[in-house]
């Protein structure tokens, strides 16, 4: 009697194991659903990313912050502090300038290695997610592209602009505008790409949103949960499927 209970038991535990391999599974495979919300963040870190990952962690929500190499120094320990709390580290170049970093693919290129080894030095977290300055159109080429695409990287853009650093000082107006968009987005059933940054959007703004899109079922992932980048030249369109 003894062992047929183990057995059974054995057979619960086999069967449970196998559905959450299998959920895990369809999870990553439908990356782009209407209740899906990407939350990214550009420009940091700086002194204003630690209340940011406070709100984070408060609604135990992920996102991808994407990492500017002339903000690391001296701010080491909030880079740090994004790894050790689950997020998703990505490039944002060293310069954000706009002559330097597109002068050639090369040079474009060049700067997404050089904070990819700041990051990997003081993380141990080797990126290849990137998201170049001002986004990919008109900038990046299809020499630019294809020469990051050779360095093995992964390109961001958005679907969802918060318009943050022209609503610096009417947060209402911009919290009301990308909640309308992510919801449309969810009528379309195409997730939301949402675009921030550290030093605009504020923590009451950003845990506004957090607090309707929780309430309204919405899931939050981040870039390395998707099985293919979203950028302009590469836009993800709705399925109902």
């Amino acid at each position: 009697m003894f062992k047929k209970v183990i057995a059974c038991l054995l057979v619960i535990f086999m069967l449970c194991s196998s559905s959450v391999s299998i959920s895990a599974k369809e999870f990553h495979s439908r990356y782009n659903k209407g209740e899906m919300v990407y939350l990214t963040f550009d420009d940091g870190p700086n002194q204003y990313t630690p209340k940011l990952l406070d709100v984070l962690k408060r609604y135990d929500v992920k996102a991808t912050f994407f990492i500017l190499g002339k903000k690391i120094k001296g701010n080491e320990a909030i880079l740090q502090r994004i790894v050790d709390e689950g997020h998703t580290i990505g490039l944002h170049s060293m310069t954000h300038d706009k002559k330097t970093f597109y002068r050639s693919p090369q040079t474009a290129v060049n700067e997404m290695k050089q904070v990819q080894q700041l990051i990997f030095d003081i993380t141990g977290v080797k990126s290849t997610t990137i998201r170049v300055p001002y986004g990919s159109v008109p900038h990046m080429t299809k020499a630019h592209r294809q020469a990051m695409e050779k360095a093995g990287f992964d390109m961001w853009d958005w679907n969802v602009d918060t318009l943050d650093w022209k609503y610096k000082k009417n947060q209402k107006a911009m919290r009301y505008q990308t909640i309308k968009q992510v919801r449309a987005h969810r009528a379309y059933y195409q997730a939301s790409i949402v675009l921030m940054h550290d030093h605009a959007t504020s923590p009451e703004s950003l845990s506004y949103m957090l607090r309707h899109l929780t309430r309204e079922k919405f899931l939050f992932l981040t870039t390395d949960q998707a099985k293919e980048p979203y950028h302009f030249y590469n836009k993800w369109y709705g399925t109902s499927h």
